[in-house]
């Protein structure tokens, strides 16, 4: 049988055009080389399939067939900003998550990463996970891991370009169009829509253009001037920008050219509410808020005043960590992508429409 050849640290130095000291270090965890260096060091070292650990060792001298398994999995996800200490959604999140694989048998580890830094992670390289579940990555963390360790996707859409991939999505597009219909029974038929700018970069769920085309299939009015997505929006300015937003929405109300107004996510419906709420416009009085819920703290989403569909966290992690555990198995699926029904939180935001004199 003709032995196959391993991977070496030259090899990896020799594509990345540095030293092998550089990558040793590098790869060892120091940080004093260039971001740029780093980043394409660990880049075509995971592409390259480099094994640094003992057990990579042992399988290049021939005196090992097969990894062992481990019971470890590695969630892997994106931080909304750079330093999350205070984030309490983040931790609620990472805390639910590594409660359910405990009780599946699993140990876990946390890959987060904020923007795209470059994805760095010695534990896959020395083979140690037996599985990932990524959730919201940049394009260039699933194309690392995608068909090197079993995987599945979590709230990122349809991810085409990696269809062998499974996925566990929200059927929140279900929730949506249920929760807009009885809008549009109320008799609301002019809409305004909030949410972030697109950011091309992601296979995450994409709410707002979800929002556009039930708007379409239901018939609703949405003009070009009340579809809002501030540019350059971040943590950093978002109050500052909602509340220009609200801003322009104020007249807009008073005339009755809104009478629904849809947050591609929680942050936006809530931030619109409470900003509306300083400039003296009450919901449902004056105008409805709905919006979808995508955060982990889906009792606290179910309790939310705002009129939303809520993600159900518990069984959207329940099953990607079943299904993970079917891959590690190395049973087959019966499909590629599995959908969980979402929370309807009703609320207190959504009512009948005022008519106001000049609405048009």
């Amino acid at each position: 049988m003709k032995k196959i050849r391993r991977i070496t640290i030259r090899d990896v130095a020799r594509e990345a055009g540095v030293s092998i000291a550089t990558v040793s270090r590098v790869i060892n965890g120091e940080t004093s080389f260039p971001s740029e260096t780093q980043k394409r060091v660990w880049s075509i070292a995971h592409k390259l399939g480099y094994e640094p650990s003992q057990q990579a060792r042992k399988l290049r001298n021939g005196t090992s067939t097969e990894r062992t398994k481990t019971n470890l999995i590695m969630r892997i996800f994106n931080l909304g900003r750079e330093n999350p200490i205070g984030d309490r959604e983040t931790a609620d999140s990472v805390q639910m998550f590594d409660w359910i694989a405990s009780q599946h048998g699993f140990f876990t580890t946390t890959y987060r990463y904020y923007q795209q830094e470059g994805f760095r992670c010695p534990l896959l390289l020395d083979r140690l996970i037996d599985g990932v579940v990524i959730g919201s990555p940049h394009r260039e963390v699933i194309e690392t891991i995608a068909g090197k360790v079993p995987t599945v996707a979590l709230e990122v859409g349809s991810a085409y370009h990696y269809p062998a991939v499974p996925r566990v999505n929200s059927a929140t597009a279900d929730g949506l169009k249920e929760m807009l219909i009885k809008a549009y029974t109320m008799g609301h038929r002019k809409l305004a829509v909030v949410g972030g700018p697109d950011k091309k970069e992601f296979f995450s769920r994409n709410y707002l253009r979800m929002i556009c085309n039930l708007i379409d299939e239901i018939g609703f009015e949405l003009g070009p001037e009340h579809l809002y997505q501030p540019q350059g929006l971040s943590w950093k300015n978002h109050d500052q920008l909602m509340n220009a937003v609200a801003d322009a929405m104020v007249p807009e109300i008073k005339k009755g050219r809104i009478t629904l107004i849809a947050g591609e996510d929680m942050v936006y419906a809530e931030s619109i509410w409470k900003a509306l709420a300083e400039r003296g416009i009450r919901a449902p009085e004056d105008v409805s808020i709905i919006g979808v819920n995508s955060s982990c703290g889906q009792s606290q989403g179910m309790e939310h005043p705002v009129t939303s569909v809520v993600h159900d966290s518990m069984q959207l992690f329940t099953s990607a960590i079943e299904i993970l555990q079917d891959l590690i198995a190395g049973k087959g699926l019966p499909c590629t992508e599995f959908l969980v029904a979402p929370l309807m939180n009703w609320g207190t935001t959504l009512g009948k429409p005022e008519k106001r004199k000049g609405s048009s």
